[in-house]
């Protein structure tokens, strides 16, 4: 039963209750943390890599070119691409001027806007091609590997690996008699190993079935990690 002064202070404080973390009447087996996100990055594209601009644990931002694929052709043909559709823009121009002295037939006229209309989306086409020739971070994070270099022909192979950081998940494994004591949304209070930091991480969801080999389930949570003080691969421990 609580105390009094426990109870007034519950109820001139209400919100104490909620930032409280959720005590376990056990130790989980296992606290590990993981990135929240990892991705292989690839490309469609069988290429020629003209350029790798980030490094191994080089932090990026989302739209970052991180490898560059050769472009040389595709340049080409937009350079052609472009005159095509200029000269059918001043094509049109002409044939407007023609057709107030009935010069020019309707016709004709439909003709060279359906051509510039072709042109154009040939034009965007080409642009989109030379845009997909870089490969970009398609989140906030850190380059973990990467798998490629310079005036390498890559096809359908990982390019190198990208992790989000800012935000790592926690799996902790408990015996099966704890099973009931946590749920979701709830806070658990950690200590990470190998650096003593302490940190907080909610409860995000919870194995609705027990692991038959070892009679055990997991519980999954997470942890913020804005400043990236906290290093994923660590060990953690719950403290009550």
């Amino acid at each position: 039963m609580k105390s009094l002064p426990l109870l007034m202070a519950l109820a001139l404080f209400p919100t104490l209750a909620l930032t409280q973390p959720n005590i376990v009447s056990q130790e989980p087996l296992t606290c590990l943390l993981n990135p929240n996100r990892v991705s292989e990055i690839g490309s469609d594209r069988v290429s020629i890599v003209r350029n790798v601009p980030v490094e191994r644990a080089q932090f990026v931002r989302k739209g970052d070119v991180l490898v560059q694929l050769d472009d040389a052709f595709l340049q080409s043909d937009r350079g052609v691409a472009e005159i095509t559709h200029n000269s059918l823009v001043q094509r049109l121009e002409r044939a407007s001027k023609l057709i107030r002295g009935n010069l020019i037939s309707l016709d004709e006229i439909e003709e060279i806007r359906t051509e510039l209309a072709v042109a154009g989306a040939k034009l965007s086409r080409t642009d989109l091609e030379i845009a997909r020739a870089q490969v970009t971070a398609p989140f906030d994070g850190f380059v973990a590997d990467i798998q490629v270099s310079e005036g390498e022909l890559i096809g359908s192979e990982s390019l190198l690996t990208l992790v989000e950081l800012t935000r790592l998940k926690t799996e902790l494994v408990y015996l099966a008699e704890a099973y009931g004591e946590v749920s979701k949304g709830d806070t658990l209070k950690i200590i990470i190993d190998q650096t003593g930091t302490e940190a907080m991480a909610t409860v995000t969801s919870i194995d609705p079935f027990f692991d038959a080999s070892s009679n055990t389930f997991s519980v999954f949570a997470v942890v913020e990690n804005d400043d990236l003080t906290l290093p994923a691969g660590a060990n953690c421990r719950v403290i009550q």
